[in-house]
């Protein structure tokens, strides 16, 4: 019944597969590998067999099954409908291995990281996928395609299954009813990775320091299936209880009374009611401000506004992505791996937001693109801003995911030339997003695959400084607040480590002639992070802020740290140590323990307290 010949093809023809789509990512991000050493290289190969395999089996046994199912009903001469079902499922799986392998390619040079459930949820939003696409993403998928029909032939000519089954004896149907489980037992042995106690998990292929080494051993489809169902299960209860309630009720007690200290308000404004513009910057990293130690020269007119600003210097995204900046600037709530609040509209309804407490002013957001992804729009008229603007409402020159910046910064003029004041408005830049298909001459080369996201920087720089100019004689101009910040970070030349606590450091800058005389030309290396934004502004401008904020005012006398998240798990930052752990490494990616000892059970116990006030949010 058991055709051997076929599952030992089946085994070698996967691994070949696997094999070569590494191959293929290894030659895309060939520069990446380049200063690691050969041998290390040469060790994919041994670790990543055990993953492999434990894929391999999973297949193995559905087809075995299949074929189990034909034996015990042969009498109803089903063996070519079998046929047909374990030929279309072993197809299916390929097609599916090598659209994740497609995407992984395209996902890295962004996140640098494999496929995972966070990135699986754009899905539901297949526009957002397909207009944030470059054209070597479609190239690459393109290629997939080729490659797919290539392996599907190399299937059909040398393994395709086909199974007849003729008339057996009693003793042969008891032979085989009897080595079933057995071969079922071996299946489930390659499953699990072996007898020991724990089964094999995606760790057991990590063995080196280099990240994407890690990456290229894991087997693809085993991460992308065990993403969702760790993803799935994250909601399912509190993931980072760790702590007793005793510890948990003295750091709540301690947090709490920490962030009410109250103390003499820093007034960094002159006027209680000015207008408030944030310019939103897309990807913008502190890597490519010179003042914040970045590369020089990117941001000529950014530099220039620093010059008549308060430039905040030890300044933090609580995350990676844009729809959890907005949450955390708006409605000071932190970022957590594996949920967006934002994507759940009844909880995040009934969040509080700067938008909500300033009921005087008139309020608006603005992007070229389609703010439906990750439901940005719903965030925003859930929290009664009074309009929101995207794409559909403007016609200008497009790229690919939306409005050129140049345009957009315009069209924020004239909108803001029609408020009435005060006003509360947001322009959200695009072109430093991929596909970087901006209208603008590429000036800056690093040798670096990131040159093309340096440009886009270069050309929303240029179109701020044109804003400026614009804008300086306009009556509202002389009473307005501007912030200017980045909705997250980047890869950029200067490369950093995924965790690493410079990844996350990006440019703030307040702006306007409301600034108090003496901030001017002032750089605050207070550290603060976006969930920090709105209760700084709402002391600013004595209004009271809600307790239910995760931050604190920038300004007053109280520990300073910044949580933040990453796509493989969480850390925080003080201003003695900092501290990431990696979920699905299972260990810690950066430690600096040596001036608070006490960083990690505080990260812990954040994420177990922060997690606690999500679940308790009602929907």
């Amino acid at each position: 019944m058991l055709k051997f010949k076929f599952f030992l093809k089946l085994y070698l023809f996967w691994l070949f597969l696997f094999f070569i789509n590494r191959v293929i990512f290894f030659i895309f991000y060939f520069k990446s590998f380049k200063n690691i050493k050969i041998l290390e290289i040469l060790q994919i190969v041994p670790n990543s067999i055990s993953l492999d395999l434990s894929f391999i089996s999973y297949v193995a046994s559905i087809v075995f099954l299949l074929i189990l199912l034909a034996f015990i009903l042969s009498c109803f001469n089903i063996e070519l409908f079998i046929n047909k079902i374990v030929n279309f499922f072993i197809l299916s799986m390929i097609l599916f291995t090598n659209i994740v392998s497609a995407g992984e390619i395209c996902l890295y040079k962004e996140w640098e990281t494999k496929l995972n459930y966070t990135a699986l949820s754009h899905l539901k939003q297949p526009s957002e996928v397909f207009l944030t696409a470059s054209n070597i993403d479609y190239l690459i998928f393109i290629f997939y395609i080729l490659i797919s029909i290539i392996i599907i032939r190399l299937y059909f000519y040398n393994i395709k299954f086909h199974i007849k089954f003729q008339k057996n004896s009693f003793k042969s149907i008891l032979k085989r009813v009897f080595f079933a489980p057995l071969i079922l037992a071996v299946f489930f042995y390659f499953i699990r990775g072996g007898m020991q106690s724990i089964p094999i998990n995606i760790s057991d292929a990590y063995f080196s320091k280099n990240i994407i080494v890690n990456d290229l051993t894991v087997n693809s489809n085993w991460n992308i299936i065990q993403s969702y169902f760790k993803s799935s299960r994250s909601i399912n209860g509190n993931p980072y209880i760790k702590y007793s309630k005793k510890e948990y009720d003295l750091f709540v007690e301690n947090y709490i009374s920490d962030s009410n200290i109250t103390s003499l308000p820093t007034k960094i404004l002159k006027d209680n009611q000015p207008n408030i513009v944030f310019i939103l910057l897309e990807s913008w990293s502190a890597d490519i401000i010179e003042s914040l130690g970045g590369l020089k020269s990117i941001t000529p007119n950014f530099n220039k506004l620093e010059e008549q600003g308060l430039l905040f210097s030890n300044f933090y995204s609580n995350g990676w992505k844009s729809e959890q900046a907005v949450s955390s600037i708006f409605s000071s709530f932190p970022v957590f791996p594996y949920i967006s609040i934002i994507k759940e509209t009844d909880k995040a309804r009934k969040l509080p937001s700067i938008n909500k407490s300033l009921k005087n002013y008139n309020s608006s957001f603005i992007f070229g693109g389609q703010l439906s992804y990750g439901n940005i729009k719903g965030f925003l008229l859930n929290q009664k801003f009074d309009l929101v603007l995207d794409i559909d409402d403007f016609k200008h020159p497009r790229g690919r995911l939306g409005i050129h910046d140049e345009f957009m910064f315009d069209e924020f003029h004239l909108h803001l030339n029609k408020m009435k004041e005060p006003f509360f408005s947001t322009l959200f830049t695009l072109s430093s997003h991929s596909p970087y298909d901006f209208p603008f001459k590429h000036k800056f080369s690093f040798n670096s695959r990131h040159d093309p996201y340096v440009n886009s920087v270069a050309y929303t720089d240029s179109c701020l400084g044109v804003f400026f100019q614009k804008i300086k004689n306009e009556k509202w101009y002389d009473n307005t607040l501007f912030i200017i910040v980045s909705d997250h970070s980047h890869s950029t030349p200067i490369h950093r480590r995924v965790a690493q606590k410079e990844r996350f450091k990006i440019p703030m800058l307040w702006y306007g002639n409301v600034l108090n005389e003496k901030y001017k030309g002032f750089s605050n290396e207070i550290l603060s992070s976006h969930i920090d934004i709105t209760p700084t502004l709402l002391s600013q401008l004595n209004y009271k802020v809600d307790s239910k904020y995760f931050g604190n005012d920038i300004f007053k006398l109280n520990k300073k740290y910044v949580p933040y998240s990453f796509v493989r798990g969480y850390g925080m930052i003080n201003d003695f140590s900092n501290y990431a752990y990696s979920i699905t490494y299972n260990k810690p990616f950066e430690i600096d323990i040596k001036k608070d000892s006490n960083i990690i059970k505080n990260t812990e116990l954040f994420m177990q307290y922060s997690f606690d006030k999500y679940m308790n949010i009602k929907k």
